[in-house]
């Protein structure tokens, strides 16, 4: 940060660092990790200052959306599943992380016959989420270590559901509108992929500020779009019946798009 001229951010850094969430934040962003410490929720930093800081970073705008996006994943994902026609259903969870959404989705559901697939290119959350599969007796649930970006490495071929959270907005858009299109072509006829986008947070200027502060902070700029600009990236693309909502008072939008 000196090298850098950026001195100014060393106080965030030493913050951050006291907090679980913050640290991991400047660790590794966007790392399954980090997701698993939003979801649980819970002040875990040093001392009582880390604590305070991990809780105003997990009531943060874009920490409510991943809690949110969750929730609707699991809820639309458990739709699919228990209103599809079909006796046997296959499930692909790409950038699967620790493996919440596969396995709350999944988790009392009795009268479908469902397998379903987990990748991940992060080794530990292939390790995690296999051992909360087995705790649970989910023998219908496995994870895998492999790319995303290469289908060669999916464990499944010709899924009825691709689930893709949290990855899509990080990428430049050539290689996101290539990870579609492959994910379309593995999709069974008629199998549907569901994904999310995060919207611009910032609302108020100490939210636009903090948002400025945190990008220079983390070195990178995430491509924060609305309804219309997904409209017009999905338009482009070969899936039907494309059906685009905003969840958690409209900081997430999430879309269902069908082969």
């Amino acid at each position: 940060m000196v090298k850098k001229r950026r001195a100014y951010l060393l106080p965030i850094y030493y913050l951050a660092s006291l907090s679980s969430v913050g640290k991991e934040l400047i660790l590794h962003q966007g790392s399954a990790e980090y997701q698993d410490l939003v979801y649980r929720n819970r002040s875990e930093g040093r001392f009582v200052i880390g604590k305070i800081f991990d809780r105003y970073l997990l009531n943060f705008p874009t920490a409510k959306g991943c809690r949110s996006r969750l929730a609707a994943t699991q809820e639309t994902l458990r739709q699919l599943i228990e209103t599809s026609s079909d006796g046997d259903i296959q499930v692909l969870d790409l950038a699967c992380g620790y493996g919440h959404g596969l396995i709350g989705a999944l988790q009392g559901i009795k009268d479908k016959n469902v397998r379903a697939y987990g990748l991940d290119l992060d080794e530990k959350a292939v390790q995690v989420s296999s051992a909360r599969a087995r705790e649970r007796g989910m023998a219908n649930v496995t994870f895998h270590l492999g790319n995303v970006l290469d289908p060669r490495d999916y464990p499944v071929q010709a899924p009825d559901i691709v689930v893709l959270n949290g990855l899509a907005q990080y990428l430049a858009y050539e290689e996101r509108m290539k990870l579609y299109q492959n994910i379309h072509l593995i999709l069974r006829e008629g199998g549907y992929l569901l994904t999310d986008y995060f919207c611009n947070w910032a609302k108020n200027p100490l939210q636009k500020w903090w948002k400025g502060v945190s990008e220079e902070f983390l070195g990178v700029t995430i491509d924060w779009l609305d309804k219309e600009d997904l409209e017009q990236i999905f338009s482009q693309l070969p899936f039907r019946d494309v059906k685009i909502g905003y969840c958690h008072e409209g900081l997430c939008l999430m879309i269902l798009a069908r082969k």
